[in-house]
């Protein structure tokens, strides 16, 4: 099991937009879209149309990025998508420069040759062509993903919260974003140089920890998510939570939880309600990483808070 901070690294991946194989007797293989799907109807106070929240998984391939028929009967219906930010080319070029060093350092430079060595073998161990001269004007926090991240990113194709943004795009339903890309990474671009390599550093320790215990808890969060059940999903968190409790870096662990989730579900509730709230006859589809709407507080607990009836559709 991994550390507490390379923990949540891999949890966020997941859950920006981001997060046990699938019983026995169902394995992933045989699947063709999760057995349910995370996904909620938002009605009540003013609305004389239904809308609907969707946890979604940053992943191109797999039963995991094709819609359970619940929730492609949703999206259908939905004439409004939004993502958790916007997801044309345009928009996610612009967001670069967030994750560009802006210290006039290269990375092996910040981060030392013993972590500059580590970082090389990892990226060895995804590809034998991997480098990380491409990585050396970008941001520390970003070396702590890229380990996570790009196994899956080399499989080609386009993450699911991506695919759905096209598929609104082409059905000519109105299209936006909950948040903008710089409040998305705030929980990263916030951090001090200092905390950014503690975290590439736990992140290692966890990659080496996961790989002697034959574990992949990127692999086991997808399953969660094909599975469909908000609470093998949030048990990844739970972990985490107990880690934090007790790991030496429980400090920056609690700032990046707060950053990436507790504060972003209220940021994103907010934007519903106010969507909700100025087109009450107007169905739309809400989508951003599943950990958003899993939790015991979580978007949809915002949602009820303010007055609506959310309920969760599993079929």
């Amino acid at each position: 099991m991994k550390t507490n901070t390379s923990r949540l690294i891999s949890l966020t991946c997941c859950a920006l937009g981001l997060l046990t194989m699938t019983p026995a007797a169902r394995a992933e293989a045989e699947l063709k879209h999760p057995i349910k799907p995370l996904l909620w109807k938002v009605e009540g106070k003013d609305l004389t149309q239904p809308s609907y929240l969707f946890g979604t998984i940053h992943i191109s391939k797999g039963p995991a990025v094709t819609l359970h028929p619940a929730a492609r009967k949703a999206f259908d219906a939905s004439s409004n998508f939004y993502a958790e930010v916007p997801m044309d080319a345009a928009s996610q070029m612009a967001t670069m420069p967030l994750m560009m060093r802006k210290d006039g350092k290269t990375l092996d430079e910040s981060i030392g040759k013993d972590l500059a060595a580590e970082l090389n073998a990892e990226l060895k161990l995804i590809s034998p062509a991997l480098d990380s001269a491409p990585f050396q004007t970008m941001n520390t926090w970003v070396a702590a993903i890229l380990p996570q991240m790009l196994p899956y990113q080399l499989e080609g194709g386009k993450p699911l919260d991506v695919q759905l943004w096209d598929q609104a795009t082409d059905a000519g339903k109105k299209t936006a974003g909950m948040e903008k890309p710089e409040a998305q990474l705030i929980a990263f671009t916030g951090l001090t140089e200092g905390e950014q390599v503690t975290l590439l550093a736990e992140t290692f320790k966890g990659l080496k920890k996961e790989r002697a215990e034959g574990k992949n808890s990127t692999k086991d969060l997808i399953a969660a998510y094909v599975s469909g059940e908000p609470t093998k999903v949030v048990s990844e968190m739970d972990r985490l939570m107990q880690e934090m409790a007790k790991g030496e870096h429980k400090a920056l662990g609690a700032k990046l939880m707060k950053r990436l989730l507790t504060d972003r579900d209220k940021t994103m509730a907010d934007f519903i309600a106010s969507t909700l709230r100025n087109q009450p006859a107007t169905s739309h589809f809400f989508a951003a990483g599943a950990l958003h709407f899993c939790g015991a507080v979580s978007i949809p607990t915002h949602l009820q808070e303010a007055g609506y009836t959310v309920t969760r559709i599993e079929k």
